[in-house]
This record gives structure tokens, C-alpha cells and sequence, in this order.
């Protein structure tokens, strides 16, 4: 069966967004601290519910904001990587995501991706092709993620509008307590024109959702006992 013949047909009504898994960090430390990094407006907090902090900022040169969500959870590396890494799991947890399929992989942490994004009548659907690639640091053992749009590495499909440009990221970051703190930033240009009341309700129901349903699948059994040979968890770094 084809890639696209196995998409189910039907939309999610609900608002509509970029649904990206994983992806970029670019220098952002470990405390992970909301800071400006100098070409862009300050960081603004739009939404702290149930443990979840949303924030937007603009980006010069963009109608878009960029968004950035923030949370901290009981669990293990190998767990979230696991969850990320399940391309079938995808539309259970990543806002309004039909469908995401492995297309081509160089490396257990290099991949590129191709996904489905619903979107809301008359607002066409989206369709992006990006690649992914995971850095675990040795010292720390934060988990970066990193994306970036690739759209010409997978054919157009007339169906949906081919998202062009995006960068954004995940990262997991271990804490003293035992911890993990849980950081997914993206900034994307989707195209095709997105009424302004969508694009700046959708910044901030995107990563809010997605996170929270992370949160909750990622207790399920199959990534809770998750074993990853790429991945290792800070006692696995402190023995070395």
C-alpha cells in the first residue's frame, strides 16, 4: 500500500497547525532560561496550565510567531525518545497530525520524515518533508533534537500545500531531582495565507496540546520500558 492511500481521510475538527515530532536546538542551554537571543522580540508567556508553560515571540521578518513550551516530568530519557521515535504514534499526541512516516533513515539519529497536518475547512491541509537529527550531550545528557524543513527531498503531493520553511526542536533535559525537563520550540512559515486569529490561537493550542498528550502516552508501557542503544540515561553517563 502507498504512502498516502494509507492516511485516513477524515479531518479533526479542531484548530490547525504545523504538528512537528522532534526537532532543533540551536545553543540553547541547559537551564533552559526564556531569553531573547538578540534578533528576535522578548519571549512572552501566553498560557501556564497543569504544569505546561506556552510562550510566543515574533520572528523578523515573519507574520508568524515562533512558540516555545516548557514542562517537567517523571520519566525516563530513553521513554520520551522512544515516543518521539514512533512514527505510528504520532496523530495520538502531536497536535492535529494525520499521519507521519519514516522515509529515509542514514542513522539511528539521522532520519527524514514526512507528515500529514489537518487543518480546518476552507484552510487547505499541510503536508512537510524535514529532517531530524538527535545529539545527546556527554557531560549532561540533555537530548537535543534538532529539525529542519526539507521540502524537495520527497515529491509534491497536489493534495496538500508543502510547508517550505521550518526549524524547531526538542530537547530533554535530565535535572538533579530526577527529573526531565521538557522543552519543544518551532518556528514555521506554512503558506497559503492563515487568518491572523488562527495563526495566534494556534501557537499556543499547538505545543500546549501536544505536550500535555505527550505527557500522558508516555506513561503507557511500551515507551516506559523503552531500551534505546543510542540513548543513555545519566546513571549509564555517571558509571563512564
Amino acid at each position: 500500500m502507498s504512502l498516502l492511500l494509507s492516511f485516513p481521510r477524515q479531518r479533526i475538527p479542531a484548530v490547525f497547525f504545523v504538528c512537528f515530532i522532534a526537532l532543533t536546538a540551536l545553543g540553547l542551554s541547559a537551564s533552559a532560561a526564556v531569553r531573547a537571543d538578540g534578533k528576535n522580540a522578548e519571549w512572552q508567556l501566553r498560557k501556564s496550565e497543569d504544569g505546561i508553560d506556552v510562550y510566543t515571540r515574533s520572528v523578523e521578518g515573519s507574520e508568524l510567531q515562533e512558540f516555545r513550551a516548557e514542562m517537567v516530568l517523571a520519566t525516563r530519557l530513553q521513554s520520551l525518545v522512544a515516543l518521539v521515535e514512533d512514527s505510528s504514534a504520532a496523530p495520538r499526541w502531536i497536535y492535529q497530525c494525520r499521519a507521519l512516516e519514516l522515509i529515509e533513515q542514514n542513522s539511528p539519529t539521522d532520519k527524514l520524515f514526512y507528515m500529514v497536518t489537518d487543518a480546518p475547512w476552507p484552510v487547505s491541509d499541510r503536508d512537510s518533508v524535514f529532517r531530524s537529527l538527535l545529539i545527546q550531550d556527554e557531560t549532561s545528557g540533555a537530548i537535543t533534537i534538532e529539525m529542519e524543513a526539507n521540502a524537495d527531498a520527497f515529491p509534491v503531493v497536489e493534495e496538500f500545500l508543502r510547508i517550505r520553511q521550518m526549524h524547531g526542536f526538542w530537547q530533554f533535559i535530565p535535572q538533579d531531582d530526577g527529573m526531565v525537563e521538557v522543552i519543544y520550540q518551532v518556528h514555521a512559515e506554512p503558506g497559503g495565507g492563515i487568518p491572523a486569529w488562527l495563526a495566534n490561537r494556534v501557537v499556543v493550542d499547538n505545543p500546549y496540546e501536544t505536550l500535555r498528550n505527550m505527557r500522558n502516552l508516555v506513561q503507557e508501557t511500551v515507551y516506559r520500558q523503552a531500551v534505546l542503544g543510542h540513548i543513555h540515561e545519566m546513571a549509564q553517563l555517571n558509571d563512564n
